[in-house]
Order: C-alpha cells, then sequence, then structure tokens
C-alpha cells in the first residue's frame, strides 16, 4: 500500500512537471510569436512578401537649373539653388495681393509660380509678370508648399487630404485623405509621391494616379517635410525620430533617436542625412545603416550600465556619425551647401557646420528674430527677418555680403529662389517678386 502510494505520488509530480513544462513551452511560443510580429510591423518586412504596385510613368520633379519645384528647392531638403545668385541693388518686379496668407513656399517650375493660401485657396501666377493664370479653391486651408512634377501640383490640407491639380488648369485630377491633419510639404521622385501627416507615417503615392504604394510608422507626428538621395527616403517627427526607408518598399532601414521633438526636415546629402531637434541638437547620421531588432535595446543597455566609462569613447546609436549643438532652440530646417550645414536657433544665431565632422565653420548673430527657414542663393545665405529686413550672409566666412529693407514686409514662409529673383511670401497677406541684379 505505501509503495502504491510512493508510485502514485511519483507520477503526479511527474504530470504537475510535464504540465509545467508545456505551459512554459506555450508562454514561451507566444513570446516569439509576439516577437516576431512586432518585427514584421517595426521594421516594414510586410511589403517584401506584398510588393506595392508599380509606378505608372516615370514621372520626376523638374531640375531645370532655375526650378524651385518643391519645399526646399531639391529632393534633398537642402534649400540650395547653385545656379542663383540675386544680389543688390534690389528691385520690385511685381507684388501681388494674396487671397489669405501663404504659409508654405511658393513653387517655381518654367515660368509658373504656385501656391496655396490658409483660406485654402491654390494659385498660379505668371512667375515673369505676376498675371494670373488661374486659382481653385480646395475647401481647406493649406500649409504645405507645392511639389510640381511634370503636369500636376501637388499639396496637402488640413482636412487631411492630399490633391493633385493640373498645372496648366488648376483641375483637380485626384485626391487621397491621409486620415488626419497634413501639416508637411510633399516630394515627388521617380513617379512616386512622399509626405507625411498627423497620423504619424510616411505615405507613398502614386504620382499619376494617387494610388497608395506603402505606409511606413514614423513613430510620431510628421508636421515638415521628407526627403531624398533616391537610395532612402528619410522624415523626421515630433516622436523624437529620425527615420529612413527603402524608397520603393517602405520597409524601414535606419530608426535613430534623438531625445527630442523634431519639427523641421530632414537634409540628405554628400552621404548624409541630418536633422535638428527643437532643443538645439544637431544630428549627422548614415542613411545607408540598417537598424537590426533590439539595436536600440542594446544601445541603451550598454549606456545605462556605463560600459563605456571603461573605454575612451562612449557607446554611438546605429548610424550616428556627429553631434553639435545650435546652442539655443530650434523651429525651422536647415540648409545645405558646399559641405556646409546651416542652423538658425530661436536667437537668431546662425551656425554653420562643417558636415563632414560637426566642426564649427562660422557663427554670425543677428539683430532680429528670424522669420522663415533659411535658404540658399549660389554662394550667398538668405534670412528674413521679423522686422522685414532681408540678410545675405557669406556661405564661405559668414560675414554679411547684403541688407535689403523690404519695406516692413516679414516673411510667413521661406522664400523661393529662381535666377536673380527671390519670390516673398509676407505675413500680411502679399507676394513680391525681388529681383536682384
Amino acid at each position: 500500500m505505501r509503495r502504491s502510494r510512493i508510485y502514485d505520488e511519483t507520477v503526479s509530480r511527474s504530470a504537475w512537471r510535464f504540465r509545467n513544462i508545456r505551459i512554459w513551452l506555450a508562454l514561451g511560443l507566444i513570446i516569439l510569436l509576439l516577437l516576431a510580429l512586432w518585427s514584421v510591423r517595426a521594421y516594414q518586412l510586410w511589403p517584401l512578401l506584398n510588393p506595392p504596385p508599380p509606378t505608372t510613368s516615370a514621372h520626376t520633379t523638374p531640375n531645370g537649373p532655375h526650378d524651385w519645384a518643391s519645399v526646399r528647392g531639391n529632393l534633398g531638403g537642402a534649400g540650395w539653388s547653385p545656379e542663383s545668385a540675386p544680389a543688390p541693388p534690389f528691385s520690385i518686379r511685381w507684388v501681388i495681393d494674396t487671397p489669405g496668407t501663404v504659409l508654405g513656399t511658393p513653387a517655381v517650375a518654367g515660368e509658373r509660380l504656385f501656391f496655396a493660401t490658409e483660406n485654402g485657396i491654390v494659385v498660379s501666377l505668371d512667375a515673369n509678370d505676376g498675371n494670373l493664370v488661374w486659382t481653385r479653391t480646395i475647401g481647406s486651408p493649406s500649409d504645405s508648399a507645392p511639389a510640381v512634377a511634370e503636369d500636376l501640383v501637388y499639396l496637402g490640407t488640413r482636412d487631411h487630404r492630399v490633391l493633385a491639380l493640373d498645372r496648366s488648369t488648376g483641375d483637380v485630377r485626384w485626391e487621397h485623405d491621409l486620415g488626419n491633419i497634413v501639416l508637411g510639404s510633399p516630394i515627388v521622385a521617380d513617379g512616386t509621391l512622399y509626405i507625411g501627416s498627423t497620423n504619424g507615417r510616411l505615405e507613398a503615392l502614386d504620382a499619376v494616379n494617387g494610388t497608395p504604394r506603402w505606409s511606413a510608422d514614423a513613430n510620431g507626428w510628421v508636421v515638415a517635410h521628407p526627403a531624398t538621395d533616391g537610395s532612402v527616403v528619410a522624415v523626421t517627427s515630433l516622436g523624437e525620430r529620425l527615420i529612413t526607408v527603402d524608397p520603393d518598399t517602405g520597409r524601414r532601414r535606419l530608426e535613430f533617436y534623438a531625445g527630442t521633438p523634431v519639427a523641421g526636415g530632414p537634409v540628405v546629402a554628400d552621404g548624409r542625412a541630418f536633422f535638428v531637434t527643437n532643443r538645439g541638437g544637431v544630428w549627422a547620421v548614415d542613411p545607408s545603416a540598417i537598424s537590426r531588432p533590439f539595436s536600440r535595446l542594446a544601445y541603451v543597455a550598454k549606456f545605462n550600465f556605463f560600459a563605456w566609462r571603461l573605454r575612451s569613447d562612449p557607446p554611438r546609436q546605429t548610424g550616428s556619425l556627429w553631434v553639435g549643438s545650435a546652442r539655443g532652440k530650434v523651429k525651422y530646417s536647415p540648409a545645405y551647401a558646399d559641405g556646409k550645414l546651416f542652423v538658425i536657433n530661436e536667437a537668431s544665431r546662425v551656425t554653420a557646420f562643417n558636415g563632414h565632422d560637426g566642426s564649427v565653420a562660422w557663427s554670425a548673430q543677428l539683430d532680429a528674430e528670424v522669420s522663415a527657414e533659411p535658404v540658399i542663393a549660389g554662394d550667398t545665405l538668405v534670412l528674413g527677418t521679423a522686422d522685414g529686413t532681408l540678410h545675405g550672409l557669406s556661405v564661405g566666412a559668414g560675414e554679411t555680403k547684403w541688407k535689403h529693407d523690404a519695406g516692413d514686409h516679414p516673411l510667413s514662409a521661406a522664400p523661393s529662389v529662381s535666377g536673380r529673383t527671390l519670390y516673398l511670401p509676407t505675413a500680411d497677406g502679399k507676394l513680391l517678386a525681388l529681383e536682384g541684379r
């Protein structure tokens, strides 16, 4: 009887252990499944299994020497027109009253100029004389700088839409609802339109018909423009990150954590991606770098356990090249030219960083608040201040080359540059064509 009881207890314990093993195995399988699902979502593996539809044409952004066809003048977001060199004495070629304040940089393509207003009106003008070509009421305010590609004009609206208008007539060719407010500006490259919104995603649409191609998680509101060099598309978000994705599939490549929100857009140039955080951190990262699952966790673990204190250099995030400081808060996108990154802080200090190593090339202090993002015309950094003055600073050394009184017309958005002409949207509802010699 005793042997039977001992045998029963042994069998019972064995069954209990076997049951526990099965429970732990089941839990392990569940955890592995969740990790696999997270990897698919976080690193955009799904597009590899379900490739997006091909583009319907080789639809590309114009790249004429005097076109300013998207928000920062080129697809890399540099804000630089290399062939332009307006210089004093300046004269006003024409000035018009706009149907509402222009909140995005006007686009210049061919001999046409395009802009949208806070009153929900899109306008096309003859860039030479300011004569009206067409207007289109779109039913919602737009903060976007239009992007022009071939025969279409693209922009986003606050009522969640992306619109494509006929370049010649202003007729709506197609529209697509992104599901949340669009505050940033689109770019168009190789038949695909890229744009972000406050739904926290970067969207890719077929530029010809608006068909969605893919959607990538940006981990926060996207309120600025994306940028691309053809090999990656980069976007920043208020979720404190820069994200790079494959332009064809939307598969995430690099997720770089900045620690504070990023309001301005990135610059992708010379094999680097640059961005600036609201608190003035200036970052350069390798756009070809690829984040692996748990790479961020590994970095945090190394940093928090102080393992780096045993070495001469601290650990770096995947893709990090250098970090600098703008010495104050920043709200505008940087500009880039001739290997230098130009950053303006809220105290109107301009700092030029050498793009290859982050060293400071020069720094200059303006005497009034900067009112819009910087642009570069040839070898001149052009800045507008709240007192209505335009400042031209040398890209090479930072000295003031010229100042121009724009007549108490502070900028409402960054100017566009075309040849020797600056197109200036102003806060008092005007648009000026300022021509240099």
